[in-house]
């Protein structure tokens, strides 16, 4: 028997598993998922949206997901979350970052999640905060 998760169960345990290094794409995304970035056209598939996420995994692979709230409104999570670690590649959205180093920054997630999975995803990142405590940024 087969217990189906809530929408904010999915959410959370997406959360998790990253925050674990270890998330299983096949149960928590759906196949045909539409990945929404502000500085980009929609992605469209779970292996795009896992590739992606497999290459913020890479750059900062101590990431700590920590949840602040969360919104549910039908099939659409909201969460307010704080992501914090170690970024260890040489730029961030276009700008050099001359050495590893720790970050801490908030994000606004929406997810719509259809047959227990999410199938899409938008996000606003406070990228300005996260680029200053690297030093991208200096104002």
């Amino acid at each position: 028997m087969t217990v189906e998760l809530s929408s904010e169960d999915v959410v959370r345990q997406f959360y998790e598993g990253w925050n674990r290094g270890d998330l299983d794409f096949a149960a928590l995304v759906a196949e045909d998922i539409v990945n929404h970035q502000p500085e980009a056209d929609p992605e469209r598939g779970r292996r795009q949206f896992a590739d992606a996420i497999r290459g913020v995994m890479s750059a900062v692979p101590d990431s700590r997901w920590t949840i602040s709230d969360v919104l549910v409104d039908g099939d659409r999570v909201a969460i307010r979350i704080t992501w914090s670690g170690t970024y260890g590649a040489p730029q961030f959205r276009g700008l050099a970052i001359d050495a590893p180093g720790r970050f801490s920054a908030e994000h606004i997630h929406i997810y719509r999640v259809r047959d227990g999975k999410l199938a899409e995803h938008w996000v606003v990142r406070d990228d300005v905060t996260m680029l200053r405590q690297l030093g991208a940024l200096t104002s």
